[in-house]
């Protein structure tokens, strides 16, 4: 079983609510009991971890990315105000604008996910967080990664992961 979601029902099978009844480890209702709570917290965890990606997105990765995406779009509208072409300077902001636009929009969807599902069953919940918010909140990260290797130094506001790994 690769997921908690997955796991946690092993608990409340017959068998294991047998079994830890047998040895006198906890009764049924306690099982039961354990097993909601477990659910409930999966679901608080997935929960804060997806609002704290969101508010990441938009108050420190976003306006970094707004940042270098306007001084390669003013190094490239020089560039063309001198009369020279800065292909590549171009091709770098096509690819960046495209990465910051596809940030934003995955940025709302988690936002929306995060706040369309609430008041459901422990277990209906824990299967849509499963199945619907940490495939979102992974996809905005795999953008957030691409954007920080193309962001400079100076301008990222986060300790990137060589930093974290690499203590300076």
């Amino acid at each position: 079983l690769k997921n908690t979601v997955d796991a946690l029902p092993e608990l409340v099978k017959p068998e294991a609510v047998k079994l830890l009844e047998k040895y006198k480890v906890l009764d049924g209702r306690e099982i039961h009991a354990r097993y909601e709570i477990f659910l409930e917290n999966y679901n608080k965890t997935i929960n804060i971890e997806g609002q704290l990606m969101v508010l990441m997105a938009n108050r420190y990765i976003l306006p970094a990315a707004l940042e270098y995406q306007r001084r390669v779009g003013e190094s490239v509208a020089a560039v063309r105000a001198g009369g020279g072409s800065s292909v590549q300077g171009k091709k770098l902001l096509a690819t960046y604008v495209k990465l910051v636009d596809r940030f934003k929009a995955q940025t709302d969807a988690l936002a929306k996910l995060l706040d369309n599902h609430n008041g459901a069953a422990a277990e209906k919940h824990a299967k849509y967080m499963r199945d619907k918010v940490v495939p979102a909140m992974a996809s905005l990260r795999e953008v957030g990664d691409e954007i920080e290797l193309l962001t400079p130094h100076e301008i990222w506001p986060l300790p990137t992961y060589r930093e974290m790994l690499f203590v300076k």
